[in-house]
């Protein structure tokens, strides 16, 4: 089982591997404040969340709309399938058949559901391309530093003919480090 975990693991680390500098396009926030409008998107793609005493990776389903988020996890194959459903100040986990709700702090909740400390608050507006609108920022070639965390938009796509949309990312701080490649994006 160890040996199974190490490959995917590896898998799927190299698949976030980060775009050589020299291939990436410096990021530009103007021209992005149309996305704070926006009250239901949605993506697909993979994750990988890791400190320094876990790890956790899978594909993931993220559905926004403007009083919920619904997060789907799901390792190789479909394995270990959990949706986290997020409202204000709830969080319903479900998995392996089992429905679990908890209420307080959404950021509290899930950082301790994962076991690596998560900014989903901010990780919401982050996704997009865009700075959490409640606190201030300083702007970086590759993206920018919020909440004591540096955000880098290593690749953006095209979607619509229209925006630019991140496709990989990197979010990191201290010894805590999210990686996400969006695969499709509807908004």
């Amino acid at each position: 089982m160890i040996k199974y975990c190490s490959i995917v693991m590896l898998l799927v680390m190299t698949s976030c591997a980060s775009v050589p500098e020299n291939q990436r396009n410096k990021f530009n926030l103007s021209g992005r404040k149309g996305l704070y409008e926006k009250t239901k998107w949605s993506f697909l793609g993979r994750i990988a969340i890791i400190d320094k005493n876990n790890a956790v990776s899978a594909n993931i389903v993220w559905e926004h709309e403007s009083e919920s988020d619904a997060i789907e996890l799901a390792g190789l194959f479909g394995l270990g399938r959990t949706k986290i459903v997020l409202t204000e100040r709830r969080v319903e986990v479900s998995a392996e058949g089992k429905v679990y709700v908890e209420t307080g702090e959404v950021n509290d909740i899930i950082s301790a559901k994962l076991g690596v400390k998560v900014p989903f608050e901010s990780l919401k507006y982050w996704v997009l391309g865009v700075v959490d609108p409640a606190a201030s920022y300083t702007q970086q070639d590759y993206g920018f530093d919020q909440h004591g965390w540096k955000i880098r938009y290593l690749q953006m796509q095209e979607y619509n003919k229209a925006e630019l949309m991140p496709r990989k990312m990197k979010v990191e701080r201290g010894s805590a480090k999210i990686k996400l490649i969006v695969n499709q994006w509807d908004i």
